[in-house]
């Protein structure tokens, strides 16, 4: 069963998440007018791609292993995110996933930190919703039956 602060810890990071990458590709960097394909598909699979993000953030912050290591909801979105962030951009950058058409050292020190950033926001906005929303622990029913 998906709780309150699964569901809109995971929706919120994602749309978080998209609108900060927009912003930072769309405004700042303006590289996504370069894109060989139409923005309408691209969007559509950002967004898509960002909520396996946000789901994965959230199954990394509420996992026992996690809680064990990292009691602290904030200091625990910090980590999830930064970690998640790094693991990303090596994941994108080793299989040649970049909106530039050569890589520089430069734009990798550049890069990385963002990427880190915008998994760390993520992690906030789970970190913040499941400090504001509470919820009872729910009793297993079959534990229930005598």
């Amino acid at each position: 069963m998906l709780s309150k602060r699964f569901l809109f810890s995971w929706i919120l990071s994602a749309i978080f998440m998209f609108a900060i990458s927009y912003i930072w590709h769309g405004l700042f960097l303006n590289d996504i007018k370069n894109l060989k394909y139409p923005m309408g598909i691209f969007l559509t699979s950002a967004a898509f791609v960002y909520l396996a993000i946000g789901f994965v953030l959230v199954k990394l912050f509420s996992s026992d292993m996690v809680i064990t290591l990292i009691r602290h909801f904030f200091l625990r979105g910090l980590v999830v995110g930064a970690a998640s962030g790094l693991l990303l951009y090596m994941i994108a950058l080793v299989l040649g996933v970049t909106f530039t058409k050569s890589i520089t050292l430069t734009s990798i020190i550049v890069d990385v930190p963002w990427q880190v950033f915008e998994q760390v926001v993520g992690g906030i906005v789970i970190s913040t919703v499941y400090a504001l929303i509470y919820e009872p622990l729910l009793i297993n029913r079959s534990e229930e039956k005598v």
